[in-house]
């Protein structure tokens, strides 16, 4: 099969990448002429130097390769230097790939876009609530000043169903938090780095869902073999609380996660403007943990596993300790 991977030089792209040739696929990576490849150098492929803010260049791509699919990876997750850079990627550049994808009959379009697109969870008020589980029938539209990232990312499945009413087969994925070996970009930014450099001594209450890059990998491609058209599948791992996350980090580690959890928010606002938590930032999140206490972004699993027929995640324990074996290999 000739599979197109936009963002194919990315930590998730080039994993992606990496299983397609292994499977016998014969594939393009679409990347920027400043992107580094060594997450790609090695493998049996072809690469189509462009831009997804330069349509041109992207209708140049897929008219030069004819992809059968086109997984789009491609996106900036910060907002720097300016919110319009990150609407002109993720939104425009989306629409740029889907537009090229109709005009040269692309048999099915991937977007992974993010469980961001689902909005904020609600504040637990109480320490005795359960936290709720959130599927894909949520959607929720968020500020662009507040949430950049989530809401270009909003606009851009917004993109995949407009094209999906003109007729385009588009499958769209929605994992939170990945990690794994082979982050080259992250190598010294990556939020496991700054824990066990930067360990903080207080932490807030809440919780985020971890996936690892080869379970990621493993939905995307079960998206093109599975996926219904038009539909959305969160990527799940596991719903970890914070304190849950921080003791797996120091176990792989070696370093004494914090102790001391605080509920209140106007206290963790206190410390996250005093800089206690400054180097605690989850990219596809705005800023700090410190700005979301009692928020938990846990996930419904249940539709993609099913319906995907995914297998069950890698345990999180073994992830994060592959993940700090990586880092210290390579940075």
């Amino acid at each position: 099969m000739r599979v197109l991977v936009t963002g194919a030089t990315g930590f998730i792209g080039s994993a992606l990448c990496s299983t397609l040739c292994r499977n016998g696929n014969t594939v393009a990576a679409f990347h920027r002429p400043t992107s580094t490849i060594n997450s790609i150098s090695s493998l049996s492929l072809s690469r189509l130097v462009g831009d997804l803010t330069d349509a041109n260049s992207v209708a140049e791509a897929v008219a030069s390769f004819r992809p059968e699919v086109i997984y789009h990876l491609g996106a900036q997750m910060n907002a720097a230097p300016s919110v319009n850079r990150i609407m002109q990627v993720n939104v425009l550049g989306t629409r740029a790939v889907l537009l090229a994808a109709l005009q040269h009959n692309v048999g099915r379009v991937i977007l992974m876009s993010s469980a961001v697109t689902m909005g904020l969870p609600d504040s637990l008020m109480y320490s005795n609530q359960s936290p709720a589980l959130i599927n894909e029938a949520r959607v929720q539209s968020t500020d662009v000043q507040l949430w950049p990232f989530a809401k270009s990312k909003y606009l851009a499945e917004m993109e995949a169903q407009s094209a999906a009413t003109g007729g385009l087969d588009i499958v769209t994925v929605n994992p939170f938090m990945v990690i794994g070996p082979g982050d080259w970009y992250r190598r010294k930014s990556s939020i496991l780095i700054h824990i066990k450099e930067n360990t903080p001594k207080v932490m807030v209450r809440g919780g985020i869902n971890v996936i690892s890059v080869k379970d990621t990998v493993t939905g995307l491609i079960n998206a093109c073999r599975y996926g219904k058209s038009g539909e959305r599948y969160l990527l799940c791992g596991e719903n970890l609380t914070y304190e849950q996350f921080f003791e797996l980090c120091g176990k792989a580690a070696g370093f004494e996660p914090p102790r001391l959890f605080f509920e209140n928010e106007i206290v963790s606002g206190i410390m996250n403007r005093l800089g206690l938590g400054q180097d605690l930032n989850i990219e596809c999140l705005e800023g700090s943990i410190f700005n979301y206490p009692n928020r938990y972004f846990y996930y419904n699993p249940k539709k993609s596993r099913v319906s995907l027929h995914l297998p069950p995640p890698e345990e999180p324990e073994k992830v994060i300790q592959d993940t700090y074996r990586w880092f210290e290999e390579n940075i």
